[in-house]
């Protein structure tokens, strides 16, 4: 029998939003405790429909008959600044964009960008055995930018960084921003300014780089350099989005790991034993660093960088014995998933070790969403995030923290204040 999901309106002006954006993780808990694990939510003046079970999840990842919009399901949220990125393109349109875009991604090109990095990671490292400490996340931040500034922006006049970064900043800000009106002085206002002079900036730079180059942009550039290929007005559309996608998602997933690995001494020297047998450079090897991936994973769980996925509903269908209507909007949540004890043991224990000697996968498992839109970059993702942690455990015998790490987890991942990491 076909039933209606219950709803549960909120506050009477803001609905969820505000609860959403301080404790998503505590308020979806409660909601379920109350209804179960669909309900009906109102978020940035919308109602949306929140399916809270691992089928469900995998049959709206999946949307074998295109009933779900990823397009206009962010719309509401990151449309505005980040129109037209990969993740708000749908059906025939995305998997064509997405077919350009997989080639910057293959196996060499991802290579070269470990390359390019590595004089960066050597810089910070040399950094930190200058000091006793450093603020965690402070210092992913800014090390996440630096390589981002190399990987994506070319060649940049140093007069330029501060400018650069502000942009960059600003468009990221304002994918989590309560006001989704362009008020002056709202964060949307500034970031759907920043939008229009990145893809000025993305634009004129795709005219004329030098495509014999190696980094992400140059390869994006390379790629499309024919009739059926991307416009440079498109390729910036994508650049843009490509950072979002890069950038605070791995700041926040190493900001979680190295905190535990500041509190785990074993699990530190065990990681510190293995990053001897690693090349960073070596993808095979990355791969088969069981330890550094087992540390990727669990962040992963713990605070997936895409807590919550929206979808806008097509046309009237059914999922899971609910009647959803055209033109309504449903959501649905890994953080949820991730952190269920009727789907992992002890989920609020940052623990890696889950994640070794384990060959079977979890049904409740979504790092990086699922079906066509599954994340274009996981594999540099995870090298990358090796790369650092390696770096880190290969030069100080110990790291430490008396502080405890609490992360905001949505709509970005991010601690609620900042820490210090004591090294030697």
């Amino acid at each position: 029998m076909m039933t209606k999901p219950p709803l549960d309106k909120g506050n009477i002006i803001f609905g969820h939003s505000i609860k959403f954006n301080n404790d998503a993780l505590a308020l979806v808990n409660n909601l379920q405790k109350k209804y179960g694990d669909v309900f009906e939510i109102s978020i940035l003046n919308q109602r949306v429909t929140m399916f809270m079970t691992p089928s469900a999840t995998k049959h709206i990842y999946l949307d074998a008959e295109d009933n779900f919009s990823s397009k206009h399901g962010w719309e509401f949220s990151l449309g505005k600044t980040f129109e037209n990125g990969l993740m708000l393109r749908d059906f025939d349109d995305h998997k064509f964009h997405r077919g350009l875009l997989q080639d910057s991604f293959r196996r060499d090109a991802l290579m070269n960008y470990l390359l390019i990095i590595q004089p960066i990671l050597d810089d910070w490292i040399r950094d930190l055995k200058e000091k006793k400490s450093f603020n965690l996340y402070e210092t992913m931040k800014e090390l996440m930018f630096k390589i981002s500034l190399k990987l994506f922006f070319d060649e940049v006049d140093d007069s330029r960084l501060k400018e650069l970064e502000k942009l960059f900043t600003d468009s990221i800000k304002s994918a989590t921003s309560v006001v989704r009106t362009p008020l002056p002085f709202t964060k949307l206002k500034k970031g759907l300014k920043a939008r229009q002079e990145l893809l000025t900036y993305f634009e004129n730079k795709a005219e004329s780089i030098d495509t014999n180059k190696t980094t992400l942009f140059s390869e994006l550039v390379k790629t499309n350099k024919h009739d059926a290929g991307l416009s440079n007005f498109e390729i910036a559309e994508h650049m843009i989005f490509l950072l979002l996608a890069a950038h605070d998602t791995t700041t926040s997933t190493l900001t979680s790991a190295i905190h535990h690995l500041s509190t785990n001494k074993i699990f530190y020297d065990e990681l510190r034993k293995e990053s001897e047998e690693i090349t960073l450079t070596d993808i095979s090897e990355l791969k088969n660093g069981t330890k550094a991936e087992s540390l990727f994973s669990e962040a992963m769980r713990k605070y997936p960088p895409v807590p919550f996925s929206v979808r806008y509903v097509m046309r009237d269908t059914i999922v899971e014995d609910y009647k959803l209507d055209g033109g309504t909007y449903v959501a649905i949540g890994p953080l949820v998933l991730h952190n269920d004890q009727r789907y992992w043991d002890d989920p609020e224990t940052y623990n890696p070790i889950r994640f070794l000697n384990s060959d079977d996968v979890n049904e409740a498992y979504f790092p990086f969403s699922g079906g066509a839109h599954t994340c274009l970059g996981k594999f540099f993702a995870s090298y990358l995030f090796k790369n650092v942690v390696y770096k880190l455990a290969s030069n100080f015998t110990n790291i430490s923290s008396t502080e405890s790490l609490s992360i905001n987890p949505a709509p970005i991942p991010y601690p609620r204040k900042d820490l210090k990491i004591i090294i030697s």
